[in-house]
């Protein structure tokens, strides 16, 4: 299935005219490595102190190496790390945001991995021996994730700790029922999720369920607006070309391209202090 589904984002991309090769188009994009968890993508703007996106990946064999990421035929195509790489990502990305997309390598999915591991993961890349190896300096009071398929859903999970000002979840895919504690945690951080109708992989009611869990709980404690605190963009179909049996999974996509998604992140308020340690 991870095969097919980088073999239709190639056909799609390259009929689209994405024929750069990653050699040639991948000069704004550095790599980092700590030892202790993850190698990383990274892109860095000309903007001082930027505000940071993590992106997390959803499924795939993960065992073409961390440049992968960025290759517009690969099995992680679409999303920024490729975009970047292209020239085809939305300025408000390109010219706002550093981006840091930590590889899976090895495993399925970040699912499968410790969550603590990410987070570790983060306060490395925030710290001065992150900064000493490669990493930028960024507003660690404006720490967002994007997280597609499998990553989103860990994205959900990492977002309880609160330690990130805000998220863009993708097809999203957790069937089951956050437990109170974790609502409680989640419904007043601004949140933007997308999901298609159709999508064949996790189902939009995932979704539907969330955002409805959400909204309720902020507007139990004293929020009149939570269609703004808690976005969702819901589409009847596919929206990226995709058909067969992976037809819908593609939100992913179609966020990462959207340069509504990156205007947003740069309105939400960031977080009162800093949650990540630059020690």
């Amino acid at each position: 299935q991870c095969n097919a589904l980088a073999l239709q984002r190639r056909d799609i991309l390259l009929a689209a005219g994405t024929t750069s090769q990653i050699t040639k188009s991948t000069k704004h994009l550095s790599v980092v490595s700590d030892s202790n968890t993850y190698e990383a993508l990274v892109y860095t703007p000309k903007v001082q102190n930027p505000p940071l996106i993590v992106i997390l990946h959803g499924a795939g064999k993960n065992e073409a190496g961390v440049w992968s990421l960025s290759d517009p035929n690969g099995e992680h195509a679409g999303l920024a790390p490729s975009l970047l790489a292209t020239g085809r990502a939305p300025l408000a990305l390109v010219n706002n945001f550093a981006i840091v997309a930590p590889y899976a390598a090895g495993s399925r999915s970040f699912y499968d991995e410790p969550r603590r591991k990410l987070l570790d993961f983060i306060q490395w890349f925030c710290s001065k021996q992150g900064q000493s190896s490669g990493c930028p300096c960024v507003n660690t009071s404006r720490i967002s994730l994007f997280g597609f398929s499998d990553g989103a859903t860990v994205a959900v999970e990492l977002l309880t700790t609160r330690r990130f000002s805000a998220a863009v979840i993708a097809s999203y895919g957790f069937t089951g029922k956050l437990p109170p504690q974790a609502v409680d945690r989640l419904y007043d951080i601004p949140i933007w999720l997308f999901h298609c109708a159709t999508d064949t992989i996790f189902p939009v009611a995932c979704s539907d369920r969330l955002v409805t869990i959400l909204r309720n709980k902020a507007a139990e404690n004293g929020y009149t607006n939570v269609e703004s605190l808690i976005k969702y963009t819901r589409f009847d179909d596919d929206q990226e070309g995709f058909i067969g049996p992976l037809r819908g999974h593609t939100t992913g996509i179609t966020a990462s391209r959207c340069a509504d998604v990156y205007e947003w992140l740069l309105s939400v308020s960031p977080s009162s202090s800093s949650l990540w340690s630059s020690s």
